[in-house]
């Protein structure tokens, strides 16, 4: 009877949950990182472990390897989202006080670091990638790289849609 209630409860729940969450699990933003992620899991000689963590690093502006933006923070954020629900070990990064974060940048790892984070997580692999704006698009990388001996295991390119949602991802925050 417990059990009954209890799915009935999760069912009333999920009936209540906003129409905006849907449109934006299947937004074409959140669709087109999903597809990146799973185009790197699909490549044919990569092999990864899903019980061993992976660490995701945001996503850094091509001109600027230091800075990223709303966007880099966003994207990898979903990455690590379709990381998860594909059944691999994720790292919550935001959680380490031994990473460089910079407010408003993001965990930037510095090649110095990843040795050591990956040691500490037992880690084989990290993802990193970048992203460059161009006139009506945003042009993204994303690698996946073995932290054993900086080989690239996997790697895809993509892009977005330069709209406004993403333009806005783009900018500066304000003050």
């Amino acid at each position: 009877m417990k059990t009954l209630i209890s799915l009935l409860s999760l069912v009333t729940l999920l009936g209540c949950v906003h129409p905006n969450y849907q449109a934006a699990q299947n937004s074409e933003f959140t669709q087109a990182n999903y597809s990146a992620v799973d185009k790197l899991l699909a490549t044919p000689s990569l092999a990864l472990d899903r019980e061993l963590p992976l660490l995701v690093a945001t996503l850094v502006n091509i001109d600027a390897m230091n800075q990223s933006s709303r966007l880099g923070r966003l994207v990898s954020e979903q990455i690590a989202s379709r990381l998860t629900q594909q059944g691999y070990s994720v790292v919550e990064m935001k959680l380490r006080n031994n990473v460089y974060i910079r407010e408003g940048a993001g965990e930037l790892l510095l090649s110095r670091d990843v040795r050591d984070l990956s040691k500490s997580h037992n880690a084989h692999a990290v993802v990193v990638g970048n992203y460059a704006v161009a006139a009506t698009y945003v042009f993204l990388t994303l690698k996946i790289v073995s932290v054993a001996d900086n080989r690239v295991l996997a790697a895809t390119n993509y892009l977005l849609p330069l709209t406004e949602n993403n333009k806005v991802l783009l900018a500066s925050p304000r003050e």
